[in-house]
């Protein structure tokens, strides 16, 4: 045989083993993807290296991932930048604006999330928390702060003698203009007609009987009435009364809030206030909630909302950077990827490695062909060499 046409064999024989042998390695992480048994012996190199090393590559792929790729740290870093955060303004703004012009009333939203059985039964669970919340807020505040030992002028803003004489100078006004206008009216009347006719009755002697001869009971109270009313819008009534209100709140001030609510209303007024709470119609005022409009809740605040947005995306995004590291941890995210490509279909991951380095896997094939060729090459020259 000619020298050139073995050197050309040679070449063509190598470049072929060494592409073939390529192409097969390539072929041998995938296949076959059973073991492949002669009686009770397993074939070696069956199954092909992935399905035989899943659970390792799958292992090793939750520790890559949690460590690596999807940390802690790089979820909390992309949570915190600004183009993240301007993303979340720009949604808050959108939803906030959508609110604002929707006609839908509070029932309409919830139904978008639940059924009407739902919702009624979210309505009863708020309703039993809602009293819950009110019962534990106030036996935990009346504890913490004692307020059953505490005395009245602590606990009323502002308690001091100038407000206290402008308080009483009030209540006196109030009261003398209620008594004024009750004289007044029609009832009031009455009653001064009774009062005179008893004040007749209880009169004894001469002077009983002549008064019941000669007076006019509704004469009387025809004149008694301007002078009652002018003594009451008098200054010396409204000073006395005033004088009287302020003596009283000195001695309620210095009194204790239990001391004043159980001769008020004759019980323990923890007790008294915890059952009054436990009274309080909270069903009622949801039903009658749930057919307010959305946007009529949010129009009389919808500026100072809009001016909020910004700082409450950061608020948001800040704890949910604060929830990140737990969450991280109870998600056990080794454990999930680990889990997740243990299911994932051999098929399915070989077509997906394929389809990203399809090209890569096609240049280590022509690789051996080329270092195969190489090889033959040198091969056939040397032993041409060594022939002669």
């Amino acid at each position: 045989m000619a020298d050139w046409l073995y050197i050309i064999v040679s070449v063509v024989i190598a470049a072929f083993v060494g592409g073939v042998t390529n192409h097969f390695a390539i072929k041998m992480l995938f296949h076959p993807r059973n073991p492949i048994m002669i009686g009770k012996r397993r074939v070696p190199f069956t199954p092909g290296l992935i399905p035989k090393r899943r659970e390792d590559i799958a292992e090793s792929l939750g520790n890559v991932v949690s460590e690596y790729l999807v940390t802690t740290e790089g979820l909390q870093e992309m949570v915190l930048r600004p183009e993240f955060r301007s993303q979340a303004e720009e949604k808050l703004g959108a939803l906030l604006s959508r609110w604002a012009n929707s006609s839908m009333t509070i029932k309409e939203a919830a139904l978008l999330l639940w059924t009407e059985e739902e919702w009624e039964s979210v309505k009863s669970k708020s309703a039993s928390a809602l009293g819950e919340i009110l019962q534990y807020g106030f036996r935990h505040a009346w504890q913490k702060y004692d307020w059953e030992q505490r005395p009245l002028k602590s606990m009323v803003p502002g308690w001091s003698e100038e407000n206290r004489q402008m308080w009483s100078e009030a209540a006196a006004n109030a009261i003398l203009e209620a008594v004024a206008e009750e004289l007044l009216s029609s009832q009031g009347q009455r009653l001064l007609a009774k009062m005179a006719s008893g004040l007749v009755d209880n009169t004894g002697g001469f002077l009983g009987t002549m008064a019941a001869i000669f007076m006019d009971e509704e004469k009387l109270v025809q004149k008694l009435t301007p002078t009652l009313v002018r003594a009451l819008q008098g200054d010396e009534a409204r000073s006395k009364v005033a004088s009287a209100i302020k003596d009283r709140l000195e001695t309620y001030g210095e009194k204790s809030v239990g001391e004043l609510f159980s001769s008020l209303m004759g019980s323990d007024p923890e007790a008294w206030i915890g059952m009054k709470l436990q009274e309080l119609p909270l069903n009622a005022w949801i039903t009658k909630a749930e057919n307010v409009g959305i946007a009529s809740l949010i129009a009389p605040w919808l500026r100072q909302a809009e001016a909020a947005v910004p700082a409450l995306a950061d608020r948001m995004l800040h704890l949910i950077a604060r929830i990140i590291p737990p969450a991280m941890k109870a998600v056990k995210l080794p454990q999930l990827v680990q889990e997740q490509v243990q299911k994932f279909p051999v098929e399915r991951l070989e077509e997906v490695i394929l389809s990203v380095s399809g090209k890569e896997f096609r240049a280590i094939t022509w690789l051996g062909v080329l270092l195969g060729g190489m090889i033959g090459l040198i091969q056939s020259l040397m032993l041409l060499w060594v022939g002669r």
